[in-house]
């Protein structure tokens, strides 16, 4: 932009200032003696005139008059001036004749810009809701409102989306009088803790807080076990899991149980895709858990489809991937809609350890984020069709809450904004008690608290934790009952209400790599077994 230029506004000479720029005033004093003709400066518009007319003949020296000019950001004052030749809202160039000076040796020049205040502006504190007042709850109309530090132009420090609910710090009259009105700023708390001011433009009334626990989960036990259809140790009487309020199942429509293993495959055991004759097995192993009262978290992984289709996992690229979802959501739509009307299943989970690191993941097939977001989007669409409302969950995430975060993050940012998953799953091995020895990579708040603030209105699903790599050491058993406690006592009084379950890896020794709550002949470990189902 070109710098705001003057002409000399007075045809007195010689030219000079009579008086320098007053800092308290604003005005610059400029030569013109009684009579001297004033000039325009500038292009503009007189915006207002002020002063006295000219008094009668002898009754003492005229009167004079200001006139006041818009032109652009700028207002120019023209001061001690008479026998005017402008009137109000006459639009002038510069060099137009405003009047002559007034005199005796000067007239005053005075320049001002118009300042925006509104930055500097300090928001007055919200008003404060009453203590006995119920809690206004708000949704935003659109996923991605920014939340800031202070109102307009204060620093942004998060993100809502439109399954998110907030909690208005304002009062009701206030909260209610803004929802939903352009210019105005509300004061809120998000269930992760973020408190900020968001456009009230964004938001919209609430009649009941969202997100969290849905109320089919609200009082079921977050305690959980993984177990295992097809390992002759992962199949205990339900009666043996009596108060515990999930098991986790994964469905494995790859395997043929009925053929014998070769390495070759060339029996083909692996790679069926018989859902039906998959779905026969599972359902009369997963009806005595129902009718104990268990909810069954079902798994879909390369094993419901991928496994035995002819996919090198090390040689897998976006186009590969988009192929092998394409198929895979079909299988996920045609086992739901058998799974559906059995009411077995209350909560379907999408892949396993997808953010494993390529060549380390002992039974897990890892996914780029951005063909893992594809994949998961897809597959909450497919399951919809079939079931909406059973919760559908990320696969359980195992980099912990740093790598592991950033992952789940970047696979939902490359998903539809109106396709979100129902929960974050992890899976924090390691993780417990600070200080405790099978808390080796730190505390279990660290990874529930990362995963929690992504969807920060829905539950954080820990799907596998435990100890690994101990299996037959009963000298340990005490110090991993310490441990799950330790563990348990953190999900209950840190996060209620945040966590939707907890499900221990593995019932038994011999599953894996897991230290079960029964060795390989199935004896319980007593300092484990006991205090474990009493959690």
């Amino acid at each position: 932009m070109a710098a705001f230029s003057l002409k000399w506004p007075a045809e007195a000479q010689p030219a000079r200032i009579t008086s320098p720029f007053n800092p308290a005033t604003g005005a610059v004093g400029i030569y013109a003696p009684t009579d001297t003709r004033v000039f325009a400066c500038a292009d503009g518009q007189v915006i207002a005139i002020s002063g006295y007319a000219p008094q009668p003949p002898g009754s003492g020296p005229a009167r004079s008059y200001s006139v006041l000019v818009q032109s652009g950001a700028y207002t120019i004052l023209y001061s001690n001036l008479r026998d005017l030749l402008v009137h109000e809202g006459l639009e002038i160039a510069a060099g137009h004749v405003i009047g002559r000076s007034a005199g005796p040796e000067s007239i005053h020049i005075t320049v001002r810009q118009a300042v925006d205040i509104t930055e500097m502006l300090a928001p007055p504190p919200p008003p404060a809701p009453r203590p006995d007042a119920p809690e206004l709850y708000l949704r935003p109309t659109a996923d991605g409102v920014r939340v800031r530090e202070a109102p307009i132009s204060g620093k942004p420090i998060g993100q809502v989306y439109t399954m998110d609910t907030l909690v208005s710090l304002e009062s009701e009259e206030a909260t209610c009088a803004k929802a939903g009105k352009k210019g105005e700023w509300l004061h809120v708390r998000a269930r992760s803790g973020l408190m900020g001011y968001v456009s009230a433009e964004f938001l919209r009334l609430a009649s009941q807080p969202g997100g969290g626990l849905p109320p089919s989960l609200r009082d079921t036990n977050v305690l959980g076990m993984n177990l295992d259809l097809h390992n002759r140790l992962g199949r205990p009487d339900p009666a043996q899991l009596q108060g515990l309020g999930w098991i986790r199942i994964k469905f494995n429509v790859s395997l043929n149980p009925d053929r014998p293993h070769t390495d070759d495959n060339s029996s083909k055991r692996y790679g069926n895709t018989d859902i039906q004759a998959a779905f026969n097995r599972y359902r009369p192993f997963l009806e005595p858990y129902v009718r104990a009262g268990l909810k069954v978290l079902m798994v879909f992984t390369h094993q419901l489809y991928g496994e035995g289709a002819g996919f090198d996992w090390n040689l897998m690229d976006s186009g590969r991937w988009r192929q092998l979802t394409a198929k895979f959501t079909e299988f996920a739509r045609r086992s739901v809609e058998l799974w559906s009307p059995t009411g077995l299943v209350h909560a379907y989970q999408v892949w396993n350890e997808q953010d494993t690191e390529p060549g380390k993941g002992r039974a897990a097939v890892p996914i780029p984020a951005r063909d893992y977001g594809l994949l998961l989007a897809e597959t909450i669409k497919a399951v919809r069709a079939a079931d909406q409302t059973a919760p559908i969950i990320t696969g359980g995430h195992t980099r912990g809450p740093g790598a592991g975060s950033a992952y789940a993050r970047a696979a939902l940012a490359a998903m539809p904004a109106d396709v979100r998953p129902d929960g974050v799953a992890c899976h924090p091995y390691g993780r417990g008690v600070a200080g405790h020895p099978f808390s080796i990579f730190g505390a279990l708040e660290d990874e529930i608290r990362a995963y929690g603030v992504i969807l920060p209105d829905k539950p954080v699903w820990i799907t596998e934790w435990g100890v690994l790599d101990r299996q037959g050491d009963l000298s340990v058993a005490k110090q991993v009952a310490e441990y799950a406690a330790g563990f348990m006592k953190i999900v209950r009084e840190k996060f209620p209400g945040q966590v939707a379950a907890a499900m221990w890896y593995a019932w038994a020794d011999g599953m894996d790599n897991g230290y079960g709550l029964v060795d390989a002949a199935g004896r319980p470990k007593h300092d484990l077994y006991d205090r474990f189902l009493k959690l």
